[in-house]
């Protein structure tokens, strides 16, 4: 009996990042177009112009493209975001600076935006929900300890961490959805400045009043 194919090793150094990189954008472009579940690895190979194995040596399979591009754009965005956090001071600062970056983000990457929007809560994301919530408090962690100095002085209310993140994510996570969905005509810049007026009113309305 012939012993089967074998699959080709990866390619090594940059060129082994490249076609990964060339990969997931491939699968971004095609899951946005069409969905994950029309979308065959073969058609994400030729449009990437990758061989078959390169694409099983990175991902394995379609459901592990799937999540490996989740954690990929989830990690681009935080990055963003963290970048402009650091240059923010107070609480305010920080609230405008989510708010604005988080909007601009979506808006600079519409199909990345939608794709974490909408297959967050998918089965082959959720296999490594693990690993991304893991992420998810390394990431958090510091941004909420720059906040307990404003709690500490009655300048924001002092809430437990899931309640804050729902006060503050919510609403523009909420806004960006009709926006992707192309069921608002606001403008994005206006919604930023407008959304982190009304959070931030939510947070400082009756500061050092809280019962949480």
């Amino acid at each position: 009996m012939a012993a089967p194919p074998r699959t080709p090793p990866a390619p090594a150094g940059s060129d082994r990042r490249d076609s990964r990189n060339r990969a997931l954008a491939v699968a971004l472009e095609l899951f946005d177009r069409q969905g994950p579940s029309a979308t065959t690895i073969e058609q994400v190979r030729d449009a990437a112009r990758i061989s078959i194995g390169s694409l099983y040596h990175h991902f394995r399979s379609r459901e592990g493209l799937m999540a490996a591009l989740y954690a990929d754009l989830l990690e681009r965005y935080r990055a963003v975001l963290a970048a402009e956090l650091t240059r923010r001071d107070d609480a305010r600062g920080l609230l405008d600076g989510f708010v604005a970056t988080h909007i601009a983000w979506a808006v600079a990457n519409p199909a990345a935006a939608r794709f974490l929007a909408e297959y967050r809560r998918d089965p082959d994301v959720i296999a490594t929900e693990s690993d991304l919530q893991r992420g998810t408090a390394d990431f958090l962690r510091p941004l909420l300890a720059r906040l307990k100095p404003a709690m500490a002085a009655g300048s924001i209310r002092a809430l437990p961490p899931e309640l804050l993140l729902s006060l503050v994510v919510g609403p523009v996570q909420a806004w960006l959805r009709l926006w992707l969905d192309g069921r608002t005509s606001q403008k994005p810049e206006a919604a930023a400045r407008k959304l982190s007026d009304l959070i931030w009113a939510a947070l400082a309305g009756t500061a050092g009043q809280s019962h949480a």
